[in-house]
């Protein structure tokens, strides 16, 4: 509440609050150094008016944070503009009175009492009796109500900044995510979570801005991310399921086989090898084509693909593949071990002949413990059962003869 006393009283300023006192200028300075004062804060005014915060600050009815953190801030700065008419028109009449009779003597006196005057009483909290304010003190209760309510304006400014365009990104973005989960014929629940955000953050950055952490600006960025990541996902689901089906007859034929090949590479190991090690059993031909086996669970599969939503059969396919991969790792690994033994009878066999190969480059073939030495190997590796430890000790004992 702003008012004018009918008997205005003369007191001392405490200090302009805005730059120097009359006491440090003469009073011509001091008028001047006023009027250039109360210019600069009309102009700023004008400027932090411009901006959309201002208007939610002032003109809304405040809530939440926003509220807490700059209600008494907004309710000042509906005064501000009274403010400044009534010390431009106290300044007004100290210029009138300079142009119209100088400053000599008692007019300089009268100049300076119009400036010094304690002559404008202002309401600034509910509850509080007037208080007297000269020119100096007006602009700096000017001042103050300025500065507490700017900061509120660049704080939402910055909010709205930083959040906003994530929001009407967002916004784009899922609407975009939305038709194309309408096309596939699906829900996807990231979506709506998405959703739900960018609108809550729209709805608080015009009722409660300052509630709002620009994180969630980036956690929505986030969100929106995951999304739209799971709907690429499905599309390629959806596009490749065809492909999918058809290479489904392919893996289980390159099943059997390896199941075959794991199983005849333990039985070769077990014929060929004395006591081989780290042998694994292949799983039954049950596990691939007995009737609840991947190729009766194939033939299910095939049976439905041409009924039922596509999610549906997508869900199926990617059970049925993650059941064949993990076999297929199965195998292959069980293929590795149970051809191990052999493997190693292979490369004994070769460094036998590297050797051999070796006594005649040197001339010694005709050296009759080394060829001992050669038959006895020889009969290691190339009867079976092959003793794996016997023949790579008779290997050894070569390579140091021939190195001696």
């Amino acid at each position: 509440m702003v008012s004018i006393p009918s008997r205005p009283g003369v007191g001392v300023p405490s200090g302009l609050g805005v730059g120097a006192s009359p006491g440090r200028l003469d009073v011509v300075g001091a008028l001047e150094h006023y009027e250039s004062a109360l210019a600069t804060l009309r102009t700023a005014l004008a400027e932090v008016e411009a901006s959309p915060s201002y208007l939610l600050l002032t003109d809304a009815d405040l809530e939440g944070e926003t509220a807490r953190r700059y209600g008494h801030a907004a309710r000042d700065a509906k005064e501000l503009w009274p403010l400044i008419d009534a010390a431009s028109d106290q300044l007004g009449a100290a210029r009138a009175h300079l142009d119209a009779k100088g400053a000599s003597g008692a007019n300089g006196t009268e100049l300076r009492r119009l400036l010094e005057e304690r002559w404008y009483s202002v309401t600034d909290l509910p509850g509080r009796s007037p208080r007297p304010f000269s020119v100096p003190e007006l602009l700096a209760e000017i001042r103050r109500r300025y500065e507490a309510v700017r900061i509120g304006v660049t704080e939402i400014d910055k909010l709205w900044v930083s959040v906003l365009p994530r929001v009407e990104a967002a916004r784009a973005t899922l609407d975009r995510l939305e038709a194309e989960a309408d096309a596939l014929d699906v829900r996807e629940p990231l979506i709506g979570r998405a959703r739900a955000l960018a609108d809550d953050l729209a709805e608080r950055l015009v009722s409660d801005p300052a509630s709002v952490n620009p994180q969630d600006g980036a956690n929505l960025d986030i969100q929106v991310a995951d999304a739209a990541k799971q709907m690429a996902q499905l599309r390629t689901g959806h596009d490749n399921l065809d492909d999918d089906l058809n290479a489904t007859e392919e893996l289980l034929a390159s099943l059997r086989v390896l199941r075959a090949r794991g199983e005849a590479a333990r039985v070769e190991a077990l014929t060929k090898v004395v006591d081989p090690e780290g042998l694994v059993r292949v799983p039954d031909p049950g596990l691939l084509d007995g009737p609840d086996g991947l190729a009766a669970r194939l033939d299910r599969l095939f049976e439905n693909a041409a009924t039922g939503a596509w999610t549906q059969k997508r869900t199926l396919l990617d059970s049925w593949l993650t059941s064949a991969t993990k076999l297929e790792r199965q195998l292959i690994r069980a293929n590795e071990a149970n051809r191990a033994p052999i493997e190693a009878r292979n490369e004994l066999r070769g460094r036998l002949r590297a050797y051999a190969a070796k006594m005649a480059a040197t001339g010694r073939a005709e050296d009759l413990d080394l060829a001992e030495l050669v038959d006895r190997a020889s009969g290691l590796l190339y009867n079976a059962p092959t003793d794996l430890r016997a023949a790579e000790a008779a290997i050894a004992d070569l390579a140091a003869r021939l190195r001696a």
